[in-house]
């Protein structure tokens, strides 16, 4: 049983949400709203976000340098189990409603929240 928990605890990843202040990234929207999405775990561990309770007409993508992944993303943490990318909550739709709160959950159940209104807009 010890050694179960052991590995529950390896899985677990940090995350925290906070407005995004980075260069506009490749597929990056212009005044969409932006949110920096902090991860810190393991080092090389492997590690899926999504974004859960987007209102109907909005959609969430993950930018990294290299591409944006729309609704959810897998990546693997650096070697210093650190990461930080983009988080861009767009409006698909017409005239709905936006969203009160982001909320993106990591592997192992880990989740963060912010309000929609902290985003930043570039």
């Amino acid at each position: 049983m010890l050694d179960a928990m052991i590995v529950l605890a390896a899985l677990a990843v940090g995350i925290s949400l906070a407005p995004y202040h980075g260069p506009l990234l490749p597929g990056s929207v212009p005044g969409t709203a932006k949110f920096g999405v902090h991860l810190q775990g393991t080092p090389s561990s492997r590690v899926r976000l999504r974004v859960a309770d987007l209102p109907a007409g909005w959609l969430a993508s993950f930018c990294t340098n290299r591409v944006c992944a729309p609704l959810r993303v897998t990546l693997t943490l650096p070697r210093d189990g650190k990461q930080l990318i983009e988080l861009q909550v767009i409006q698909n739709e017409g005239r709905t409603a936006a969203p009160r709160v982001v909320t993106v959950l990591a592997t192992g159940g880990t989740r963060a929240s912010i309000p929609f209104s902290a985003a930043t807009r570039s």
